[in-house]
């Protein structure tokens, strides 16, 4: 029998004791111990290099020689092993493979994974919904999979917790759900992928999101310090639209982005290197739910409030949802801060009035009021869609100027229209929206004072103040820009 006197260190980091008397029963590891030993391991001594790689194949093939370096240093004794490299296999199938979706987590033309049960397995590239032609085995073999999704998070799903946003050891987004809920028995889960590259302004030219002159007027927005809203429908492009503008802040004007989860990706490094020193004065802090708040959480509306006190010039909450969290954001708004966030409408007028709705409901201002300081606190509205054939297009930028009573005075500047829709002969399906971007409105005249006082020259903005030509076309041109 082995005494506690007479086990190694390492064997200690990798064994268990069960008491009896004065004696210690020695007891291997479990595997599922394993796995959690190991994965700290890897937490511990994994690169910085490591944490940055954004493709998920070169991320998996580095974990799994974190895994063997791990068992060949540490050599742990679990249960059912009696060759390491039996345990360095398990290891790896249990951390690195996703059964089904492995691949689907691997191709990085996919953007999003979507389970409804286990034969019912549905992919996202570039836009478009597709069926993925593998499944589970079954619903215990779903289950497994989802635990491992999850495992990085140190959270579980269960009845009584059965609902669970998480994040994968490779960063992607999961939102998953027991089948305790399921009228069908079936557990579900959606994996939104992270991307670290994001798109850049000119591929986003090239894919018609948005003209030249569009994109002009866009990145004018924040550097004449006028606050917006992105607004769009979920998987729109919103964040990655939002990330473009931010970095047309000055690098010395302090931004602070509040996210639940965070996506932004805002510093910036000298010569654009991941080692080089940050330039750009950025604070980023992640959200709890509101769901698991108590009084001292830091919840948006928290957080939101804490950052006012942090000397701000710009503060991005991520998206507002609850209706605390629009009036601490006007309030922000009121007191010599600016703001950008995304909310979730059908159009710009729509957006105000959602702002405006869930603001009432938590303020006892009249809503009059209420509008006037919504309308004078937001400068634009960016609408943003994703069409049917898969494209995001921005397809609208309207200028706030006031309110009228309960109306808010709302000039469009630019909107996309839409001609034809162009069929695919053989399937019928939608293969391309026909449609264009126009110039439909101007800016005000208070607005042109305001980019003038920002430092912005006249010449790069008196596009926007001249009538509207009908002969006036939007082109697509990255060398102009």
């Amino acid at each position: 029998m082995l005494t506690r006197s007479s086990v190694s260190e390492k064997q200690k980091k990798s064994q268990y004791y069960s008491a009896s008397g004065s004696d210690a029963k020695y007891m291997a590891m479990s595997f599922e111990n394993a796995v959690k030993q190991c994965q700290a391991y890897i937490n511990k001594v994994a690169t910085h290099y490591y944490r940055q790689v954004e493709d998920v194949k070169t991320k998996r093939e580095m974990t799994e020689r974190y895994i063997i370096e791990y068992v060949d240093t540490e050599k742990p004794d679990v249960e059912g092993f009696s060759e390491l490299l039996e345990l360095k296999e398990a290891l790896i199938e249990e951390i690195t493979q996703y059964g089904p979706i492995t691949d689907a987590m691997e191709d990085p033309e996919i953007d999003e994974i979507r389970a409804n049960g286990p034969d019912q397995i549905f992919v996202e590239r570039y836009g478009k919904t597709y069926r993925w032609d593998k499944s589970f085995n079954d619903r215990e073999h779903m289950e497994k999979v989802i635990t491992k999704l999850i495992r990085a998070s140190k959270v579980r799903l269960t009845p009584k917790n059965p609902m669970v946003n998480a994040r994968t050891i490779e960063g992607s987004r999961v939102n998953a759900t027991h089948a305790s809920i399921s009228p069908y028995g079936n557990p579900a889960f959606v994996i939104r992928k992270f991307k670290k590259a994001r798109i850049s302004a000119e591929e986003m030219i090239k894919e018609q999101s948005f003209s030249t002159n569009m994109y002009k007027l866009l990145t004018l927005i924040p550097r004449a310090n006028l606050s917006w809203l992105t607004v769009g429908p979920t998987g729109s492009g919103k964040t990655t639209l939002n990330e473009m503008l931010v970095k047309y802040i000055d690098p010395m004007c302090r931004v602070i982005t509040i996210e639940n989860p965070s996506e932004l990706r805002l510093i910036r490094r000298e010569g654009d290197s991941s080692t080089g020193r940050v330039i750009n004065d950025v604070l980023q802090y992640e959200s709890v739910s509101e769901d698991d708040a108590d009084s001292s959480s830091a919840t948006m509306e928290n957080l939101l409030i804490n950052a006012m006190r942090q000397s701000p010039h710009w503060i991005g909450p991520g998206e507002l949802r609850a209706p605390r969290e629009f009036t601490t954001a006007l309030r922000a708004a009121q007191t010599g801060h600016y703001i950008f966030t995304t909310i979730h409408a059908e159009g710009d007028q729509e957006a105000i009035f959602r702002f405006l709705t869930a603001y009432l409901s938590a303020s006892n201002e009249p809503a009059e009021l209420a509008l006037r300081n919504i309308c004078a606190a937001i400068k634009f509205i960016i609408y943003q869609e994703r069409l049917a054939d898969g494209t995001r297009k921005v397809t609208s930028i309207s200028e706030v100027r006031g309110a009228k009573g309960l109306t808010p005075i709302i000039e469009q500047i630019y909107k996309f229209e839409c001609i034809d829709v162009e069929e695919d002969p053989e399937t019928g399906k939608v293969k391309r929206i026909i449609g264009k971007h126009k110039r439909v409105g101007r800016i005000s005249q208070d607005l042109e004072q305001k980019m003038l006082k920002s430092g912005i020259k006249r010449s790069k903005f008196e596009f926007l103040t001249r009538e509207v030509s009908p002969d006036e076309e939007e082109v697509y041109d990255v060398d102009n820009i």
